[in-house]
């Protein structure tokens, strides 16, 4: 076999092995993700995935907040931590979806809508040029 027979063999190991190579970048960095969504923008920053502010909370809520030494200048999504906690990941198709395993989910989709979930450009910059590139060099370098 000549050098170049050998590089084609190696190209289309990685073209039929990228999919699942990604698959797996993601399932590993998985936590890194959701906190890009769960903390950096929910508690964060109190803004959806559009980088919508999140509608403020109820005099009563601050109220609550304010006892409990919790953000109240911003919507968090966060009491308990339950919510944020049960925050999981769906890849399927080359599609990220976040959800929430949370009971309160269908509530806090209803009361703040759905792009509670979700990455903003920001973030999906971040999990796509410093969560998955770095990796999938690798993982290129190793195989060509």
């Amino acid at each position: 076999m000549t050098g170049i027979e050998d590089y084609i063999k190696k190209l289309e190991f990685v073209k039929n092995n990228l999919a699942n190579e990604v698959k797996s970048i993601i399932e590993k960095n998985k936590e890194e993700i959701l906190d890009l969504n769960r903390y950096d923008q929910l508690f964060d920053k109190g803004i959806d995935s559009d980088g919508e502010l999140l509608t403020r909370y109820s005099p009563f809520t601050i109220a609550i907040k304010k006892n409990k030494n919790q953000p109240y200048n911003r919507t968090t999504l966060f009491d308990t931590g339950s919510f944020v906690k049960k925050f999981d990941l769906l890849n399927r198709n080359n599609t990220l979806s976040i959800f929430s395993r949370d009971s309160k989910s269908s509530d806090l989709q209803d009361d703040y809508g759905t792009n509670i979930f979700g990455l903003t450009k920001e973030n999906q910059a971040i999990y796509n040029y410093e969560i998955i590139k770095p990796e999938l060099l690798i993982f290129l370098k190793k195989h060509l």
